[in-house]
C-alpha cells in the first residue's frame, strides 16, 4: 500500500522489475508464472552465513563513524537511540501532581519555540551521510529511501493545526541477487538531526557469501502453500520471489550464531475484502521443501487435560518448539512433547481446543500444524505446512486473538515475560478465542473494560485491524472493537499497544485518525499502532518494546537508559518492522498543550497527568502525535 503523498518527501532508487509487497514500501522481483512445458526446472541460490552480525570491534567502530554511544545487542545487531532527541517534540516542565492512584506526575507542555526552530537535512544529504556509517556488506544491494519522523497537532475536533518534520530518515530494503531480503535479520536505518548528527541507528544483517544452487517450487505451487497457510476464503495474488532472514542469533557479540544459511522462501500476497488477514504483509513459504523441516502433530484430550508431541524430519537442527492453545496462555516449553490443563474461558457454550505447534529449524525455516479437539476430548493428528514467518500484529493486560499464529504468541509471551522480570504484574493474559471484544469495550455500553483493560496500566494486544479499529475471534457482543465502543482511561489505561494494522492509518492526508478515536481518550495517556500494515514478526516484538521500557546493558557499557512509551514503540519498529511501515503514537493534549509524549513507564521516569474532557484540572483542547517510517 502507498505512502500518503503528504507524509513527507520520498525517495528510492527502483529495481527494474519489482512488484510491492501489501502494506509496505518493500520491492520485490517479479517470478514468472508461466513456465513452459518441459522447462528448466527453477533455481535459486543458497548464500552460507559467514558471519553474524557485528563483532564487539565492528560495532565500536560502526559506533565512532556514527558518533554515538556503542550500542550492540548481544545477538549482533546495534540498535542506537539518542533519548534525548530521538523522536521528542520539545517539552518544558509545568507543574507537579498526582494521578488516580496516588503516583507522582509531571505535566510537561510543548515548547512551540523550539518546535518551530527545527531544522532538517536535506534527502541528498541524509543519503550521503547514511552511506558514510551504513555500509553495505559484501554481496548485498540495498534500496535507500528517505522519510521522516513527523510530529502532528490537533484541536479537540481533530482538526490539523501544524505538521513538523523532526529529523531525516534514511532506510534500507536489502536484496541479494536482485532479489529482496525481508525479516529482523535485514536492517539498516539511520535517522538525523538538523545539524547532521545521529539521533537513530539501527543495523542488523549478517555477512553471507553465494554458496550452491537449489531447485526451488514454481509460483503456482507456494500459492497452493500460501492458500494453507491463510486459509481458502482469502484470495492470494501470485507470489514473489525472496530471502527471509531470521533475527539474529550470535552469543555476546561474538560473531557465530546458529543459522548457517539464508533461504529462498516465496512471499504469499494475500488480497480480497474476504479477511483482514490481506492487511497483513505477506507469510513466507519455502520456495525449497526439501531443506526445510515437517512436523508430525499428535494429541489427545480427556475433557480437562491435553497431551501432545511432534515429530520433525528435515531442515537443519537445532530445532526449536513453540506451542499454542487456543484457551489458555501456554508456557511454552520449549520441547518436542507438552502436557497443559485447557481453560475455556466461556464455559456456558461447547467450544473447540485448537493446539497448534511450530517448530524452527537452525535456519529459521518453520513448519505449522494444528489439531482441534471439541469439548478437549479425542484424539487427533495433523501433518504441518511449511512456512509461516511474518504475517502482517505496572499491572498489565494481554489479549491476543490470532492464536494460530506463533508470531503473535511470541509477541504475548515476551512481553509477558520482560514485564514479569522487573516485578511488575501481568493481571490477565486471553489468548484467541478466550480474547473478548467486551474486555475493550466501555462500561457504559455493556462492556466489561473496568474490569480488565482500563483496570491495568499498560494494554498489549496482536491481532488484525482496520483504519476502524481491530478483531476478535468470539462474539461478546461482537467481533470488533471500533472508536464508538471505547472510552478508555476513566478508570485507569495510561498506555495502549496495538500491534494490528492500520488502526492510526491517515486514510485523507489530513490525520483523520485523531477524529476518529479522539472520543476514546477518557484519561487515556498514549495509543501505539500503526499507520501502515504491520509485520508480526516470530521472535516477539512485545519482548523488544518492553525491553526498551527499562534500562539495558550488555558486557561493560550501558547501551541506554530507559526510554519513554512512545520511544520504545518507535524503536521497536525501527529494530524489526520491514522498511515502509509507518508507526504513530497519539496523545491528548490539555491546556498550554501539556502531553503524555514524554511518559515513561511507571518507576523509569516522569509521567504526566490524566487528560480527560470536562475535566477541571486537565481538560482536554487536542492532540499530538508523532509518526515515523522503518
Amino acid at each position: 500500500m502507498p505512502r500518503t503523498p503528504s507524509r513527507g518527501r520520498n525517495r528510492a532508487l527502483v529495481l527494474s522489475l519489482v512488484t510491492a509487497t501489501t502494506g509496505a514500501a518493500v520491492l520485490m522481483p517479479v517470478v514468472s508464472a508461466q513456465a513452459a512445458p518441459n522447462a528448466a526446472a527453477l533455481t535459486a541460490t543458497v548464500y552460507k552465513v559467514v558471519q553474524e552480525g557485528l563483532t564487539a570491534d565492528a560495532a565500536a567502530t560502526l559506533a565512532k563513524n556514527a558518533g554515538v554511544g556503542n550500542a550492540l545487542r548481544p545477538d549482533g545487531s546495534f540498535a542506537f537511540t539518542d533519548e534525548k532527541r530521538f523522536g521528542r517534540v520539545p517539552a518544558k516542565a509545568v507543574s507537579r501532581g498526582v494521578d488516580e492512584s496516588g503516583q507522582a506526575t509531571l505535566s510537561e507542555a510543548v515548547d512551540f519555540d523550539a518546535l518551530g526552530q527545527i531544522t532538517t537535512i536535506s534527502d541528498d544529504e541524509a543519503l550521503r551521510r547514511a552511506k558514510s556509517i551504513l555500509s553495505v556488506p559484501k554481496g548485498y544491494g540495498a534500496v535507500p529511501s528517505v522519510d521522516h519522523t513527523q510530529v502532528d497537532q490537533s484541536d479537540a475536533r481533530g482538526k490539523v493545526i501544524r505538521s513538523v518534520n523532526l529529523d531525516t530518515t534514511v532506510s534500507y530494503q536489502l536484496t541479494l541477487g536482485g532479489v529482496p531480503v525481508v525479516g529482523p535479520g535485514a536492517k539498516q536505518r539511520a535517522s538525523f538531526a538538523g545539524d547532521g548528527s545521529v539521533v537513530q541507528l539501527s543495523q542488523a544483517v549478517r555477512q553471507v557469501e553465494a554458496s550452491d544452487k537449489v531447485e526451488i517450487i514454481s509460483p503456482e505451487q507456494a500459492q497452493a502453500a500460501c492458500i494453507q497457510l491463510y486459509g481458502a476464503k482469502v484470495r492470494q495474488n501470485t507470489p514473489v520471489l525472496g530471502y527471509y532472514a531470521p533475527a539474529l542469533s550470535a552469543v555476546r557479540g561474538s560473531g557465530q550464531g546458529t543459522v548457517g544459511a539464508l533461504l529462498p522462501h516465496y512471499i504469499c500476497q494475500p488480497t480480497g475484502q474476504l479477511s483482514t488477514d490481506s492487511k497483513y504483509l505477506g507469510k513466507t513459504v519455502s520456495a525449497a521443501p526439501s531443506l526445510a523441516p515437517t512436523v508430525a502433530l499428535k494429541a489427545s484430550g480427556n475433557g480437562r487435560t491435553v497431551s501432545a508431541s511432534a515429530g520433525v524430519r528435515g531442515g537443519s537442527a537445532p530445532y526449536s518448539y513453540s506451542w499454542a492453545s487456543s484457551s489458555v496462555a501456554l508456557d511454552d516449553p520449549k520441547t518436542a512433547e507438552i502436557r497443559y490443563s485447557g481453560q475455556p474461558r466461556d464455559l456456558a457454550t461447547a467450544f473447540t481446543e485448537t493446539l497448534t505447534v511450530t517448530v524452527t529449524d537452525a535456519n529459521g525455516l518453520t513448519t505449522t500444524a494444528h489439531v482441534d479437539l471439541p469439548n478437549l476430548k479425542g484424539d487427533a493428528s495433523a501433518t504441518g505446512v511449511q512456512g509461516g514467518n511474518g504475517g502482517a500484529l505496572a499491572t498489565n493486560g494481554i489479549e491476543q486473538t490470532v492464536d494460530e499464529w506463533q508470531c503473535a504468541q511470541d509477541s504475548a509471551n515476551g512481553f509477558k515475560s520482560v514485564i514479569q522480570s522487573k516485578g511488575h504484574t501481568v493481571s490477565f493474559d486471553f489468548r484467541g478465542a478466550s480474547a473478548f471484544e467486551k474486555d475493550f469495550k466501555d462500561k457504559n455500553q455493556n462492556g466489561w473494560d473496568a474490569s480488565y483493560v482500563d483496570k491495568v496500566d499498560a494494554q498489549w494486544y496482536t491481532g488484525h485491524g482496520w483504519s476502524g479499529g481491530f478483531t476478535f475471534k468470539g462474539n461478546h457482543d461482537d467481533t470488533s472493537i471500533t472508536p464508538a465502543d471505547a472510552r478508555w482511561g476513566d478508570d485507569n489505561l495510561e498506555w495502549l499497544q496495538l500491534e494490528s494494522c492500520e488502526v492510526l492509518k491517515d486514510t485523507n492526508g489530513a490525520h483523520d485518525y485523531f477524529g476518529r478515536w479522539g472520543k476514546s481518550f477518557q484519561g487515556l495517556h498514549l495509543m501505539n499502532g500503526f499507520d501502515t500494515s504491520a509485520y508480526c514478526l516470530n521472535g516477539g516484538t512485545g519482548a523488544r518494546f518492553a525491553n526498551y521500557l527499562f534500562p539495558e546493558k550488555f558486557l561493560w557499557w550501558t547501551v541506554r537508559p530507559a526510554l519513554t512509551v512512545q520511544q520504545a514503540w518507535a524503536s521497536m519498529a525501527n529494530d524489526l518492522e520491514p522498511s515502509g511501515v509507518r508507526w504513530r503514537s497519539m496523545s491528548p493534549a490539555t491546556t498550554g498543550w501539556v502531553t503524555n509524549l514524554g511518559d515513561h513507564y511507571w518507576g523509569q521516569g516522569s509521567v504526566g497527568p490524566d487528560i480527560r474532557p470536562g475535566s477541571t484540572t486537565s481538560p482536554l483542547i487536542g492532540y499530538v502525535s508523532v509518526s515515523g517510517v522503518v
